[in-house]
């Protein structure tokens, strides 16, 4: 980073994260809110409206405080020591914290259909079947019609249903059904992801404590633990990419498989191409040297299976609706087919949403830290680079998908390749503090003086950071229990004793055709769309009788099934 006359390098990138912060909170909150109502805009465009208002106040508001707080950067700094030092300390009580939080915060709850149409697939998985049955009569209570084969493939003859993502991710969810936990998946996938953070930091720059800065970033990232808690499976393209890295790295053939079965399944997690974009860059540099082609041969017969199976998915889901893939359907015709429709020219709608995504990669990060892994490129060893390539060939590449993300946090098609931002940003903040080439004892002397200083990096950066780690995961935290809380006071909650049915009136409210949820072979409670109280109540009399209304409002209905 270039020094302004009369200001320290610290006080200018402090200054830029204040100011980059101020500048999106405005655009925020004088260019985008046309409107009051939320519900006329996008969910996309309601979430970046209504909450990351708050979480760019909050840099700007972390800056000021960070600046006036000096024992705040001698704690922060401390603290990325001790990261460095006990990486297993660290992951265990992040798995505690976003294990409770996955409960609490975001009360367990598939949130979106992209979350829901996977956890129903790992139900399906977990009772031994491939998909499930919708009867047909109930159909249009059971699946929104726009749902159907976009988040749910559905045989029209025999109500046959599966997830249309690939099958990883669920797969990866079905022993957790088993045992009743399905929240606990990504828990325990980002304390996996934090050991292999700290392993690559190390790796990398050549010290724990650039471990220790690599962990930090990341916990002090909402992007990294509001994933964490939820439903999706980013968390679960994050931890693949990064143990699909240390194992290339390691450079033995024996190594190389294990990174191509990991990738075969990061390719199947949900949809190939955040895996495929992460890993190009990496295999290109395998192909380029001939010393590491028995390498690159290993990684190849590794992905083998991750690909039959990304085959024959589609090929399985052709069978129940033609608008998925015949499954007569040529291959190359099927992926050409495919590529079309997921990926197009960017026109100004596709333009403006891939910039606010930008925006959120900025505010759902550790205040500065996108600055900090520009900088870190500077010098930066090869695979450090290549993770570099990685990241900014995800992030161009999406600019030509016509689709924003919908509902999800920060910015999550950008997040399979997130941790290349905590390790750049690291790398900069070790090699901006000489003392860590020095002897063991000048060392310990030295990093005592940069700990306790307020003016330098490891101040300045550690205090950012554990100001965020507490405040800004916390005002995440609230953000996301309040918006899932919301949605679930639109439906009727079941008792959890008996068996009931329940009818939401879909048409009203904020999304409330995502609360037509079932998991397959779950039948203590039934969701219904509801088609008006009388329409229900006829409904119930065919159905079910003897079945008992026990409450009936704007929100639907609920229905007491006889034992």
């Amino acid at each position: 980073m270039r020094q302004i006359r009369g200001m320290s390098r610290p006080a200018q990138f402090a200054l830029a994260t204040a100011v980059v912060s101020a500048i999106a909170w405005l655009e925020i909150l004088f260019s985008s809110r046309a409107q009051d109502d939320r519900l006329a805009y996008s969910i996309f465009d309601r979430l970046y409206i209504f909450t990351d208002d708050w979480g760019a106040a909050f840099e700007v508001a972390t800056v000021l405080l960070v600046c006036l707080a000096p024992p705040l950067r001698a704690a922060g700094a401390r603290l990325a020591t001790w990261l460095g030092a006990r990486p297993g300390y660290a992951a265990t009580i992040t798995f505690v914290v976003l294990a409770i939080a996955a409960r609490t915060v975001y009360r367990d709850t598939p949130l979106a259909m992209d979350e829901y149409a996977q956890l129903a697939q790992a139900y399906a998985f977990a009772h031994g079947a491939w998909s499930w049955i919708t009867p047909l009569a109930w159909i249009d209570r059971l699946i929104p019609p726009g749902f159907r084969n976009y988040f749910l493939a559905v045989d029209p003859g025999t109500g046959q249903t599966a997830s249309l993502y690939w099958p990883g991710f669920a797969a990866l969810l079905t022993p957790f059904v088993w045992a009743g936990v399905p929240w606990l998946l990504n828990p325990l996938l980002s304390a996996l992801s934090l050991l292999l953070m700290h392993a690559l930091g190390v790796r990398l720059l050549g010290t724990p404590t650039g471990g220790g800065w690599a962990v930090l970033l990341t916990l002090a990232s909402p992007e990294f633990t509001v994933s964490g808690i939820s439903y999706y499976s980013m968390t679960a393209h994050l931890t693949a990419n990064l143990a699909f890295v240390w194992f290339v790295l390691d450079g033995r053939p024996s190594r190389a498989l294990l990174a191509g079965l990991l990738g075969g399944l990061a390719l199947i997690l949900h949809n190939p191409v955040p895996h495929f974009l992460f890993a190009t860059p990496w295999i290109l540099w395998l192909l380029l040297d001939k010393t590491r082609w028995l390498a690159l041969l290993a990684l190849a017969a590794g992905y083998l299976p991750g690909v039959g199976v990304g085959i024959a998915w589609p090929l399985c889901l052709g069978h129940l609706t033609p608008h998925v893939a015949a499954a007569t359907e040529p291959l190359m015709q099927l992926v050409v087919h495919k590529l079309r429709a997921a990926f197009t020219w960017p026109n100004w709608p596709v333009v403006r949403t891939r910039l606010k995504a930008t925006v959120k990669i900025w505010l759902w990060s550790a205040p500065g830290l996108p600055l900090l892994a520009i900088a870190g490129l500077r010098g930066a060893v090869t695979p450090l680079r290549l993770l570099a390539a990685s990241a900014f060939l995800t992030y161009g590449v999406y600019w030509f998908v016509p689709f924003d993300q919908g509902h999800g946090w920060g910015y999550r098609y950008f997040h399979s390749a997130w941790g290349a931002l905590p390790l750049l940003g690291a790398a900069f903040l070790v090699r901006s503090t000489p003392v860590l080439t020095k002897s063991p004892a000048a060392h310990a002397a030295e990093a005592r003086i940069t700990l306790t200083s307020s003016s330098g990096w490891w101040g300045l950066v550690g205090g950012l950071a554990l100001a965020s780690l507490i405040l800004g995961n916390g005002l995440r935290f609230a953000q996301v229990h309040d918006i899932i809380g919301a949605l679930i006071a639109q439906v009727i909650p079941a008792p959890d004793q008996g068996r009931w049915v329940r009818f939401v009136t879909w048409n009203r409210g904020m999304y409330t055709w995502d609360r037509i949820q079932n998991m397959p072979g779950e039948t203590r409670t039934l969701t219904l769309m509801s088609f008006g109280a009388d329409a229900d109540s006829a409904w119930m009399v065919q159905r079910f009788p003897g079945a008992e209304r026990r409450v009936s409002d704007a929100r639907g209905s609920l229905w007491a099934l006889p034992p």
